[in-house]
Formats: structure tokens, sequence, C-alpha cells
């Protein structure tokens, strides 16, 4: 059996257990498991399959970077355990649970040492799915409502996908502000910039709860009340959303089209009182995004996989490690080999290059 690295912090996982016979033969059952709320949220069998087909399976569901091995018993109690409280609130599993529990059959749950818990800390969490409806959504949470009581539970709701230009730029100016308040050692909002970039150009994309639960590092935000939670956590969302477009019409921008920049910095943003640039500013946002961007290498590594090491790419990502540290006399000597006079085109087209190899297709994480 294989489960997803992340689940004990997303609540969410993807779980395969594979019972493979003598003769090579396999059958393969996939499971959602929603451990916070509604237990196995979809599954099916693949019944009479190869155990090559297992690992292809595994590979497009489950990178190895993205799984760790998980004791088969262990993966019954933790199903079973999902099932039991997701009943407590409600919910049923879908149809196909019924067959796809064959591949758990023979299996003792008591075998296993481990302890589940089920919920985000004590209470149920909805989290909505990309593919539930409103209709989905509105009977889930009537269900929790009746259950539990109107503040028996808690839900996170994807924000609305067609925010308007305004509110991306209100958004952004409120990030800005948000991350311009925060002590040294805190993120700045242009490293905050380069790392959502990142995080939508790796191979492998990076659910957006895993990257807040690593963005401010060690020593976790403060937060001031509830409001600031939920401000914070609008903002963010369109954010994220805004540039997953941005970087998707990248992506399939003309090769010729100088207007396609995936580096989220506006000369407005450093305009002087008699309206001239602070060229200056605008460098160091350049180094703070970069540094971002390759932040992202370190705190993510299996999402990019073997893409930082990779030959072809290699001249892209020197471009980026440059700007990020400009100060060294062999980086400063690169840049102004490959910056043409008067602005700095170098890490647009590098941080292109690499979106448009290793994300063709980008597209907003769901």
């Amino acid at each position: 059996a294989f489960i997803e690295k992340s689940w004990r912090e997303t609540g969410l996982t993807q779980l395969l257990v594979a019972r493979i016979r003598a003769d090579g033969r396999a059958e393969i059952g996939f499971f959602l498991v929603d451990l916070w709320c509604l237990g196995v949220k979809d599954a099916f069998l693949y019944d009479d399959d190869t155990e090559s087909a297992f690992h292809e399976l595994m590979t497009e569901h489950l990178p190895e970077e993205f799984r760790e091995r998980l004791h088969p018993a262990c993966a019954k109690k933790l199903i079973d355990g999902a099932l039991a409280y997701a009943e407590t609130l409600g919910f049923a599993p879908p149809r196909d649970y019924r067959k796809a529990r064959r591949s758990l059959s023979g299996l003792e749950a008591d075998a296993c040492p481990e302890t589940f818990a089920f919920g985000r800390d004590g209470r149920p969490c909805y989290v909505q799915g990309p593919h539930d409806t409103p209709d989905r959504v509105e009977r889930v949470l009537a269900i929790l409502e009746a259950r539990c009581g109107p503040d028996g539970f808690d839900c996170q709701l994807l924000e609305d996908e067609t925010a308007s230009e305004d509110e991306r730029l209100d958004a952004r100016d409120a990030l800005r502000e948000f991350f311009g308040g925060l002590g040294p050692e805190a993120p700045d909002f242009y490293e905050f910039a380069g790392l959502v970039a990142a995080l939508h150009t790796c191979p492998v994309p990076v659910p957006p709860e895993q990257f807040l639960a690593r963005l401010f590092g060690p020593n976790e935000h403060d937060w001031k009340d509830e409001n600031e939670v939920r401000d914070f956590t609008h903002d963010f969302s369109v954010y994220w959303n805004g540039i997953a477009e941005l970087l998707a019409a990248c992506a399939a921008a003309a090769r010729d089209d100088t207007e396609a920049n995936p580096i989220d910095l506006y000369s407005d943003d450093f305009d002087e009182p008699d309206g001239e640039i602070k060229t200056s500013s605008l460098a160091s946002a350049q180094v703070l995004w970069s540094r971002g961007f390759l932040r992202s290498t370190r705190d993510w590594p299996e999402a990019w996989g073997d893409a930082t090491i990779r030959a072809d790419l290699a001249p892209h990502w020197d471009i980026i490690r440059a700007w990020a540290d400009p100060e060294k006399p062999e980086n400063l000597e690169l840049l102004l080999q490959t910056r043409p006079a008067g602005h700095a085109d170098s890490l647009r087209q590098a941080v292109l290059a690499l979106l448009r190899t290793l994300r063709p297709t980008a597209r907003p994480f769901a």
C-alpha cells in the first residue's frame, strides 16, 4: 500500500492498495480518503490487471517523490476509521467503494499499531474540492449543520475563480501591505511572489495549503485576529489564481511576444514623487523575486524532481541564481553578458524557458 506523504497535513489523500498474485496478476484498489469530514470520497477497483499496470497507475497518481509506503493493515485501519467518522456526520461512501474494498479483504485492521485521528483539530472540517458543485456544497453544509450545529464544524470553500482585474490588483496591494508590515525574518512580498510563480512552474503542482504551511518558515505568523486570517486567505486565493492565469497565458504566448512576462513586478510599485522610477528598488525587488523562486527548489525539491539538474535547463537556472545574488563578481559578469541594455530581460526569458519546458500547458491549481 502507498499513500501521499502530505496526508497528515492536508487531511485528503490518495491511497493505493495492491494484491499481487503469484502469477503476476494484480488487484488494485484506489481510494480518495478525506480524514477530516467525508471519509472515502472516491474509490475504484482495477481487477485482474498486471503488476506493471499497478506501477504505471502509481506513477500517475502518486509519483515517487510524493508517496510513502503504508502497511496494508494500516491502510485498512485508516480507511475504516475515516468511513466510521464520516458515518457519524451523516456521510456514506460512493457506490464504487463496494468493489474497491475487495482489495482490502483478508486484512486485519487490528494488526496496525498506529493510531489515526480524524477531523481537523478535533472538529469536522469540510474542504470544497474542485469538482464539488454548489449544490453538493450546499448539501454537505446542510448535513453538517444538522448534525453538529452551525458552530460545530469548519469549512474551506473555493474562492470565485473569475475575479476581475480590479479584484486581483486589490488583492495584490493588500498582500504588499501585509508583507510590508512583517518583521525582517518573514518573507518580503516579492520573495512571496517568486515563490508563488515557482510553484506554478515546477513539474508537479504544490497545493496552496501546503505552500501556506511552509510560507513563514519555522516561526509561524502570529495572527492578530480572525479577521486578519480571513482577509489574508481571501487575498492569497485571488492572487494565487491570478498568477496561475498569468503563467498559463505566458506559456501559450508566441515565443517572440515581449509582453509575455511571468514576473509580477510593476514599475508603478517604485514610482518616485517626481514620476521617475526608482530603478534601484526595482532591481532589489527582482533580486528578492529570484530568491523566492529559488527557495521553492529547497523547500519543495520533490515538486521539481530532476528539473534543477537537467543540462538543457542549466543556462536558465544560472541566470536566476545570478539575479538572486548579483553581488558575486561571476554573477554580475554573467548578467552583464546576457542583459540587453536598458532593462533586465534575461530573468524574464529564463523563467519563461523553464515554464514552457516544464509546464507548457500551465493551468490554475484546483
